[in-house]
């Protein structure tokens, strides 16, 4: 805590520190005519009068803003673009000694007449766009993502790995945060990037040291989807349809208007995602001098259903202020299905030992519904960036059912062995805030706000075992357990922001309150906890000649254990794997540190980042043996753990018709356990490439090429193995621009799998599951708009880049 005193009182004197000065800059905002709106990302690009030679390519903040600092002498051409709309140009633009400074005032950009389907495939925003607290993907430069959700457009991504099961790692952790639209998800992780579809993502922000704005939990940062909300006169619309070779399916649609100062949208998706598999495991166990060992070979298969609607208004009550609403239904279900064939050894000192095979079963089932409701008010005092915002939603997932049954049979087809087991539940979540925006100069301002979250819990779970003499299942009373949890978190937050010649500077400090409850009926098991902690953040970025940027980047975080981390009580996975929380476990702490350089070389980029993370109480999944042939998983702060690597993203633009972008990603890795589990002291150098290729081989066709390599990783307990991939997918227009057809193919060679060793005195265990066989997926997308222009409106044709003459 006297740490965290230390660094909160450097960043209030960093605050108090910051200066503003007169320098030479050119500066503006950027809206869309239609709806008034700040237009964020739109690129904008500084270039010599005379030599039309780029100067400077910046990107639009989220209020419209931008600015170009450290300008020398001389005149200047400023050029504006975004996909979707006409390009905006203005010159001359002087800048001397007596005008050091140039305020162009408000751009208003004119949305083009054509749909988004035509624009994708003739012109391209870069792929990644890195700003000083944030990255931006965009999600329409993704082939991959067609018919997906967001987890597929994240797999090109630098430092994220998918795995062979769905499950979304970020820097070799799963710890980060999910937000839709600035607002944290209803749901955490994966399971919120699985519920997105792609076709309804405009862009998809990666943040890894958030400043003192956001939520602090996530140990690597946090995730914000950007949906596609922009809205102009008539009728718009986008609807996607996919289907696979693996049977998976799904559709999804976004309809929306702007009329006057109401503006309205209705979205709705359906999506059934398969994952077929084969399924290898051995294990070694030695539980009171009894040694088993079993092995389990055959197909797993999941089938998950997710179906959704929600629909929204927004209403000017006047230029300055609107409201907002919105309502959603989701429907979620997990389903999986294992048959595998079981063969059993087991022996003990002196004794011959007893081999049998058994057929094992196991079906799993997760279901529930959600309603959730929005509103939301946005008022501006002026248009310098002073406004009002905030939030509140209330969720119900009700009908909660967790379901699993285990089954093994002989070889005659009896049931020797079997489980059942019900959890049962309801859940509630709160989440408000409200947020003040106060700029004190041209380039300074103030941000602070109050949120509050609230997530609860009540249920209880039940279990059923076989009795083979009886021929019957029968109630395990001592299993019977009853649990309710709640946790309440209220945060205040405080950034001051501000720009000096060349340096751009963000501090901040968050405080949080935690009440946390958790009641069982087993004995023993109930604890409380309160806690107030301090969290600060820092953001400086320095802009060098030439195009070059370099930025530092500090921020302390922490991960809370999620429920089922410390729920007391014995489940089963499958027959012959257990699991139980831990109660008691403590929350992680982690220090962030990260310095980033980035260098424009015209359309090109060249980005490197060099991180450092240091996590106390580290939580991790432990393996121990439970019973003959069964292990027991739990969770426990197991020690800390460092983290040092390089980050490489370089996106280039070798031909007219090839871009190519080449991620990586090399750490080295440390983690010191200390509990007596059968872990020790761990070290691994960690690394994963992606190399994608994207060509226009005609006006309307694009082909995406990507090749994927994913190294080793290790834990206390063992190691898990390196594993490639290929992707293909080909884009093209039919018939008219509004409709697209894109065929992917993805991991063309079936080279992707999962293998994982874990050794400990007392247990070994090796895991091999891989993809049965490779997945291709058609998707069709239609896109409408019914707005059309003036025909006063002209249009800048100027291709001094390409894709720049829509």
């Amino acid at each position: 805590m006297k740490r965290t005193h230390i660094l909160a009182t450097i960043i209030l004197l960093l605050c108090s520190a910051v200066i503003t000065t007169a320098t030479a800059q050119i500066s503006g905002s950027v809206e869309d005519i239609v709806t008034g709106k700040p237009v964020e990302y739109a690129d904008v690009i500084l270039l010599d009068k005379e030599t039309k030679t780029v100067i400077d390519n910046i990107s639009s903040e989220s209020n419209g803003q931008f600015r170009f600092a450290n300008i020398d002498a001389g005149e200047y051409s400023l050029m504006i673009r975004l996909i979707g709309y006409d390009i905006f140009t203005h010159e001359p633009i002087i800048i001397n000694s007596s005008t050091p400074t140039f305020n162009i005032g408000v751009v208003k950009l004119q949305p083009l007449e054509i749909g988004l389907a035509e624009v994708v495939v003739e012109a391209s925003r870069r792929q990644v766009i890195y700003k000083l607290d944030k990255r931006i993907i965009d999600a329409s430069n993704n082939l991959m993502g067609s018919g997906g959700t967001a987890v597929d457009i994240l797999e090109n991504t630098p430092s994220i790995r998918v795995g062979v099961d769905g499950e979304v790692t970020f820097r070799g952790s799963s710890g980060f945060r999910v937000y839709i639209d600035g607002k944290p998800s209803f749901y955490s992780g994966s399971q919120a990037l699985q519920q997105i579809p792609a076709g309804q993502i405009e862009n998809i922000e990666i943040i890894t040291t958030p400043s003192a704005r956001y939520d602090t939990d996530g140990e690597v940062g946090m995730i914000n989807i950007i949906t596609k909300t922009k809205s102009q006169k008539g009728i718009n619309g986008i609807a996607n349809i996919y289907g696979s070779s693996t049977l998976s399916n799904g559709a999804d649609f976004m309809l929306s208007q702007q009329h006057n100062k109401l503006q309205w949208h209705l979205a709705g998706h359906w999506n059934q995602p398969i994952r077929e598999s084969d399924f290898h495991q051995q294990k070694k166990t030695i539980v009171d001098g009894l040694t088993t060992t079993s092995i389990s070979d055959g197909p797993r298969r999941s089938k998950n259903y997710h179906y959704g609607l929600k629909g929204g208004v927004g209403y000017a009550i006047s230029p300055k202020t609107s409201v907002s609403a919105e309502l959603e239904i989701v429907h979620n279900k997990i389903t999986r299905i294992g048959k595998l064939a079981y063969s059993e050894t087991i022996s003990e000192e002196n004794e011959e030992p007893i081999s049998n095979n058994y057929n094992s079963i196991d079906n799993y089932d997760l279901h529930s519904t959600v309603n959730s409701g929005k509103i939301g008010f946005d008022h501006k005092f002026n248009d310098k960036g002073h406004e009002l915002t905030g939030s509140f939603m209330l969720g119900y997932e009700g009908g909660a059912l967790e379901y699993f049954e285990s089954d093994l049979f002989n070889q005659n087809n009896q049931r020797e062995q079997g489980h059942r087991a019900w959890e049962a539940e309801i859940r509630w979540t709160t989440q408000a805030n409200i947020d003040y925006t106060l700029p004190y100069s041209e380039t300074g301002k103030f941000e602070g706000g109050y949120q509050y979250f609230s997530y609860l819990e009540d249920g209880d779970y039940s279990m059923q075992f076989w009795n083979p003499v009886k021929q019957e299942f029968y109630w395990r009373e001592d299993i019977y357990n009853t649990f309710y949890f709640q946790r309440g978190i209220h945060s205040t937050y405080l950034i001051g922001s501000d720009s000096y010649k060349n340096f751009d500077a963000q501090v901040g400090i968050r405080g949080e309150h935690t009440h946390r409850v958790l009641r069982s009926s087993i004995e023993g098991s109930n604890r409380t906890v309160n806690r107030f902690e301090l969290f600060p953040s820092v953001h400086v970025g320095y802009n060098m000649p030439k195009e070059q940027n370099l930025t530092l980047a500090y921020s302390y975080r922490t991960n809370r254990p999620q429920l089922f981390y410390m729920e007391p009580y014995i489940t089963y996975k499958d027959y012959y794997t257990a699991q139980i929380g831990n109660a008691d476990i403590r929350p992680e702490y982690i220090n962030s540190f990260e310095l980033m350089y980035k260098k424009n070389l015209g359309e090109n980029v060249f980005q490197s980042t060099v991180f450092y993370r240091s996590r106390k109480d580290k939580i991790e999944r432990l393996r121990i043996p439970y019973e003959a042939g069964v292990t027991l998983d739990s969770m426990a702060n197991v020690g800390n753990d460092y983290s040092l690597g390089l980050e490489l993203n370089t996106q280039l633009k070798l031909k007219k018709w090839w871009e190519l972008s080449l991620n990586g990603n090399v750490y080295y890795y440390k983690v010191i356990n200390d509990l007596q589990a059968g872990g020790k002291k761990e070290t691994s150098a960690n690394y994963d490439f992606t190399l994608n290729n994207l060509f226009r081989v005609h006006k309307n066709t694009r082909i995406q090429i990507d090749g994927n390599f994913v190294g080793p990783s290790v834990t206390t307990q063992g190691r898990s193995e390196s594993f490639w991939f290929v992707n293909l997918a080909v884009r093209q227009q039919v018939y008219n621009p509004n409709l697209q057809a894109t065929l992917s193919f993805r991991n063309i060679f079936n080279s992707a799998s999962y293998r994982n060793e874990i050794t400990t005195a007392d247990l070994s265990s090796f895991t091999h599951i891989r993809p049965r066989y490779p997945e291709i997926t058609l998707s069709v997308s239609y896109t409408f708009n019914n707005y059309k222009r003036s025909q006063e409106q002209t249009r800048d044709n100027r291709d001094l880049f390409e894709g720049t003459s829509h």
